[in-house]
């Protein structure tokens, strides 16, 4: 039986937002029970983080483009459309296709795990995420609304799944040739509207018929819902996982 599994990750990009430079407090929406069972930790660590926060940073000592730089190990918060960067205090985020910095993250480590995001090269804040476990994050927008995405993903993945048409057994047989590791992880970049704006292969099962079919199942399940009002973000990065092992 082939599995199907598919694992989002999200991150946002290109939103205006104009705030002052200096730190600020911001009231943060409350979650409740109904919302995570860890909605206590959430709350405090978002209220702890809107308490103090500043809403613009200077971006000019920040390198644009990534360099072959040792990259940050990933503890669970990161998503494979982007390479990590440790720089003094913060973390830059630079998108894997383009190699362009997009994100430059602070944390408060004394909290739950967290990103503080500012765009680049704007250097306004752009959102808040707050990761409660490996399956579950939060993302507040900078006037500290929490958004809720992920009915709209589950939607996404289940359109996705649906059409996916796979090999029949003895096709991926002959196709693998003895080969056990038959995944293949594809970036879902979306456009505001629920178009597609760019597929990018992160991982391929090094089997051109394999990959494609990955790829064909995702504009299969094209058109998409456009995004609901309350998202603050242009675009969004779903990462899904193809396995077609044995």
């Amino acid at each position: 039986m082939k599995k199907f599994l598919l694992v989002c990750f999200i991150l946002f990009m290109t939103a205006g937002y104009t705030f002052a430079s200096d730190y600020v407090y911001i009231e943060p929406d409350v979650l409740n029970a109904n919302q995570t069972l860890n909605f206590m930790d959430v709350n405090e660590t978002s209220e702890l983080i809107f308490g103090h926060i500043k809403t613009q940073i200077n971006t000019k000592k920040y390198p644009k483009y990534f360099l072959n730089y040792a990259l940050v190990r990933d503890d669970g918060t990161q998503s494979k459309a982007y390479h990590y960067v440790k720089y003094g205090n913060s973390e830059l985020i630079y998108t894997i296709d383009t190699n362009e910095l997009k994100y430059i993250s602070f944390r408060r480590p004394e909290l739950q795990k967290n990103r503080i995001l500012y765009e680049y090269p704007s250097g306004k804040l752009y959102a808040v995420q707050i990761f409660s476990n490996t399956c579950e994050s939060f993302m507040y927008s900078p006037e500290g609304r929490y958004v809720d995405y992920s009915l709209y993903v589950r939607d996404v993945q289940k359109k996705v799944k649906n059409s996916w048409k796979v090999p029949e057994r003895k096709k991926t047989e002959e196709l693998a040739k003895g080969q056990k590791d038959l995944l293949v992880q594809t970036a879902l970049f979306l456009n505001k509207d629920g178009s597609v704006k760019k597929i990018l292969t992160l991982k391929s099962s090094k089997i051109k018929d394999l990959d494609e079919n990955a790829n064909e199942a995702i504009k299969n399940a094209t058109p998409f819902k456009p995004f609901p009002e309350n998202f603050f973000n242009e675009e969004l990065i779903i990462i899904l996982n193809f396995n077609f092992s044995l």
